[in-house]
């Protein structure tokens, strides 16, 4: 792994797959939260490979890529319908987390604090048998 600048230009996906050069955000805590990592590290193949075992590695851990837009199934043609379907359930935490990705991250930018907020309480939805982007 490898530190992640801050001073990346594209807009990034918070909830993407465990793929070498994606950008690890968290960890999932025993109860579900995600817990922040500063810096943001890359990912490489050796973690990659780590993770291979047990529970997939997108429900232990989050990470990040360059947003997709239309190439991914849960873009409406103008945002991320992840973000606004979490938004719809009202849960939040209290306080902004410790994201290192804030700057560039599609849902702040789509949704302020909000997204934020509730961001610590989503957790990738893994479909193995849809090869395709998410």
């Amino acid at each position: 792994m490898s530190p992640h600048g801050e001073n990346a230009a594209e807009i990034l996906c918070p909830s993407a797959r465990c793929e070498k050069d994606a950008i690890l955000l968290g960890v999932f805590d025993a109860t579900g939260r995600l817990g922040y990592i500063r810096p943001a590290l890359r990912i490489d193949d050796d973690f990659v490979a780590g993770t291979a075992e047990g529970r997939t590695p997108e429900e232990r851990f989050r990470f990040a890529q360059p947003c997709v837009e239309s190439g991914c199934r849960n873009w409406t043609g103008e945002r991320c319908s992840v973000i606004d379907d979490a938004l719809e359930f009202g849960v939040a935490t209290e306080s902004l987390p410790a994201c290192s990705i804030r700057r560039t991250c599609r849902w702040f930018a789509q949704a302020g604090p909000s997204a934020c907020a509730v961001c610590p309480l989503i957790v990738r939805n893994v479909r193995t048998a849809d090869p395709g982007t998410d």
